[in-house]
Order: C-alpha cells, then sequence, then structure tokens
C-alpha cells in the first residue's frame, strides 16, 4: 500500500483501526491479583484486576478522562474502565508499537480537543480524526526497536533511581539517630 508514499502522507487512526471504550467500573475491580484476574486499565497508572476480561487484543490504551494523556500498550486479555479507550485491530500497514509510540508524542492534541469544564474528557470521534504518518513498515520496523529500547532504558533508570532514593533515605535516618 505504502510503496509510493511520501513522508508527508497521513491516514486517520479510524481509518487504521477499530476505537471502543470499555464497560467494566473501578468498583469492581482488585487491586491484587491471585493470578485468576485479568489486568483492568483506568486512568490511573495503578493496574487492577477483575475476573472478566473485555479484550484479548493487542491494543493501544488510552484514559479518557484527566488532564494528561498517555497512552499504555497491552498485548492479551484484559479489560477497560468506562471512560478509557482501546486502538485496537490494526491494519497490517501499521506496527501497532508504532502507533502507541507515535500516539505518545500526541497529548497537546488529545490536551486541544478534549471536552468539558470540570473534567477534560475524549471522545472517540478525537481519536478517529488523530492523523497518523504513513510510511513504510520496514522504516516503522527501524523506529520501534530504536524505541523500544529507549524506552527500556528509561525504565532501568527509573528502577535505579528509585533504589538510590531508598538508600538516601536509609543513610539519612541513621544518620541522624
Amino acid at each position: 500500500m505504502f510503496q509510493n508514499t511520501k513522508y508527508n502522507d497521513f491516514v486517520s487512526l479510524g481509518d487504521i483501526s477499530q476505537i471502543s471504550n470499555g464497560n467494566s467500573d473501578v468498583k469492581d475491580a482488585s487491586m491484587s491479583n491471585d493470578g485468576s484476574l485479568y489486568p483492568f486499565f483506568d486512568r490511573s497508572d495503578e493496574i487492577k484486576f477483575l475476573p472478566e476480561y473485555l479484550f484479548d487484543k493487542e491494543a493501544i490504551i488510552y484514559p479518557g478522562e484527566g488532564s494528561e494523556f498517555y497512552p499504555r500498550y497491552y498485548n492479551g486479555k484484559f479489560a477497560l474502565h468506562q471512560r478509557c479507550y482501546a486502538i485496537y485491530d490494526i491494519s497490517t500497514d501499521f506496527i501497532p508499537r508504532y502507533l502507541y509510540h507515535y500516539c505518545k508524542t500526541q497529548n497537546s492534541y488529545f490536551v486541544r480537543n478534549a471536552v468539558g469544564s470540570t473534567v477534560a474528557s475524549l471522545r472517540i470521534d478525537t481519536f478517529k480524526r488523530l492523523k497518523i504518518p504513513a510510511i513504510p513498515t520496514h522504516h516503522q520496523e527501524s523506529l520501534v526497536m530504536f524505541l523500544d529500547k529507549i524506552e527500556a532504558k528509561i525504565e532501568c533508570n527509573r528502577t535505579i533511581l528509585k533504589k538510590y532514593e531508598e538508600q538516601k533515605k536509609y543513610l539519612l535516618s541513621t544518620l541522624f539517630k
């Protein structure tokens, strides 16, 4: 499809994927998993769990409310809050992780297009209108490989930082005894 595509060609997200919201409520979720529960995504950073799943897909998951709109990537069985959205069944012309990384750069688009006076909310039409750069899949693969490595390094550095903070806290507590 993209053999003659120029790098300034864009497609609408709604034309290359399915987008829907969840149907589960946070009050039914558990904070711990005994192994029999499925991940439940809402607008918080913490993953909760439910006994049922709504999707068994590779998906990009977005909170539907808040002040910032950053995606998550997930592949498998999961449930979604009523105010969360999943982007799934992505065209074979697009690598899902490419869309995930691209969507991570689009917070300002989502903030600008959110509606509501007290809590900013996203609508499915906002997702459908998002323009995605249509580049050949071999370029997408290269970008994904590079960006996945950077993301892994960032996560590793976060873990190291957390350990340093714990060590500092311990040292300060022993210093002032």
